[in-house]
């Protein structure tokens, strides 16, 4: 991969985790430490902080959702299958 290849995905993950709320940074932060320490081992030392950083962008966009209320009639539906 270029470099400037890699620094306009660096960009772009950036742009995806700047709107990541205070309340929802170690939670998400956390998270993709998890899930990345799986992949990590597979993938360029060079892109794990992008790979990290867009973990974090998702995860906290999903908490954003589960907030503000956006998943609530998929998550009742799911309770409701697990009964």
């Amino acid at each position: 991969m270029s470099d400037d290849h890699k620094e306009d995905l660096r960009s772009l993950v950036g742009h995806l985790g700047a709107g990541i709320r205070d309340a929802h940074y170690r939670p998400a932060y956390d998270a993709a430490a998890n899930v990345c320490s799986g992949i990590f081992g597979t993938i360029p030392v060079g892109l794990h902080d992008v790979v990290h950083e867009a973990v974090m962008a998702g995860y906290a966009a999903a908490l954003s959702d589960l907030e503000e209320g956006k998943l609530d009639d998929q998550v009742r539906e799911r309770s409701e299958i697990n009964e």
